[in-house]
């Protein structure tokens, strides 16, 4: 009989802290992607938003002869970085876009253009959560911009701005 009580140990101390710490590599791995996964998402859907409003932009620039925007965004210094060398110039205006002047449009951010429709400049620069374009170049910018486990901060579907030759 005490062969037998012997003879079933059971699980030792070895095994268990072993699969302990195994256990604990996976969670934290697996946490570690989710991370790197939402990072990748809000980046895809910042850039998915942008190409839907330069596509909607255009056509209706094609369409009227102007862009989608009345009311004009000065508090632009998060987006001097990425500004081209034609953006920096004093006739270049950024504006808010007018998401209800075109129809059938679906983003993922942008919501702060409900509160800001219907007022000034002033007001409206007290907003972060919008869209605004350039009246030169139609770049189009996420003010509140996507930030990254890398620290950077991405404001639109690109990260280094390209100069335009001034003519």
């Amino acid at each position: 009989m005490k062969k037998n009580i012997r003879s079933e140990r059971g699980i030792t101390l070895t095994v268990l802290v072993i699969t302990v710490v195994v256990l604990s590599i996976l969670s934290f791995t697996i946490i570690i992607n989710m991370k790197t996964r939402s990072n990748i998402s809000k980046l895809s859907q910042l850039k998915s938003d942008i190409s839907t409003l330069e596509e909607k932009v255009s056509n209706f620039y094609n369409k009227y002869g102007e862009i989608p925007a009345d009311i004009e965004y000065t508090n632009t210094s998060s987006l001097e970085p990425i500004m081209n060398n034609k953006e920096k110039t004093s006739e270049s205006k950024f504006y808010v876009i007018d998401l209800q002047a075109m129809k059938g449009i679906s983003l993922n951010y942008g919501r702060d253009y409900e509160n800001v429709k219907n007022t000034n400049t002033q007001k409206a620069n007290e907003y972060t959560d919008i869209y605004v374009i350039n009246n030169i170049t139609h770049n189009i910018f996420y003010i509140k911009g996507i930030s990254t486990e890398e620290n950077e901060i991405y404001y639109t579907n690109y990260k280094e701005p390209k100069d335009i030759p001034i003519i």
